[in-house]
């Protein structure tokens, strides 16, 4: 049975976390909302997004009111500052090592499904890619459609055992959905949540660096 590695896009494999705190204070500014740095913002993202801007002092009624403008807005300032944004140091070396071992490789993110293909095609991931799966539409964004339906679908329709998967991310929905589907939990730093954050929700593994996930896989899949 054909193991199956699964990658977040933002923060994870693209260095963005920039680009996403620039993007988010422009739409704080539409709230009359003081912007936040990047350690504020990783000490209080959460998902749906909604969540996160009611912690910042938006009601609920007003971001739903704007929910269409605001995430139009926060796209398009996201895709001005990302447009010089990288691949992840050591990214391509795990990814050419984990195809050279026959590993499905999946993206599974929030990002809008149409950026996605775009930004993975550019930056050169997609050969390494068996499916790329993101949102269909800003509303899921907002509302939040869960990564792990995403998932428990695709791993049925291709018969994928939790025992064989791992899924690594920098939010708090990898490891929930780890600990949900009985996966392999890695969460990386230096993303939306800070490293604190991280700990709290127990992945099997917390790393800095790609460069890190190679031993952890060989040591559980014996690869």
């Amino acid at each position: 049975m054909t193991y199956l590695a699964v990658f977040d896009w933002n923060s994870t494999l693209l260095n963005d976390t920039l680009a996403v705190h620039v993007a988010t204070n422009v739409c704080l500014r539409t709230f009359n909302v003081p912007e936040i740095t990047v350690e504020h913002m990783q000490d209080t993202f959460t998902f749906p997004l909604i969540h996160f801007y009611e912690k910042l002092g938006v009601s609920v009624d007003d971001y739903l009111a704007r929910a269409e403008e605001e995430g139009e807005l926060f796209v398009r300032s996201y895709e001005e500052a990302a447009v010089d944004c990288k691949i992840m140091d050591g990214a391509f070396e795990l990814l050419q090592w984990l195809n050279d071992k026959d590993v499905h490789c999946m993206v599974l993110s929030n990002h809008l499904q149409p950026h996605l293909d775009a930004d993975v095609e550019r930056l050169g991931i997609n050969p390494y890619m068996k499916t790329i799966s993101g949102n269909a539409e800003r509303a899921t964004i907002t509302k939040g459609l869960s990564k792990q339906i995403r998932l428990e679908a695709y791993m049925k329709e291709h018969g994928f055992a939790p025992e064989k998967t791992f899924i690594i991310g920098d939010s708090h929905e990898e490891p929930e959905v780890a600990r949900h589907l009985g996966l392999l939990g890695i969460s990386i730093t230096g993303g939306l949540l800070s490293r604190e954050r991280l700990e709290k929700y127990k992945a099997h593994y917390i790393i800095d660096r790609l460069e890190e996930v190679r031993p952890i896989i060989e040591k559980h899949w014996k690869l």
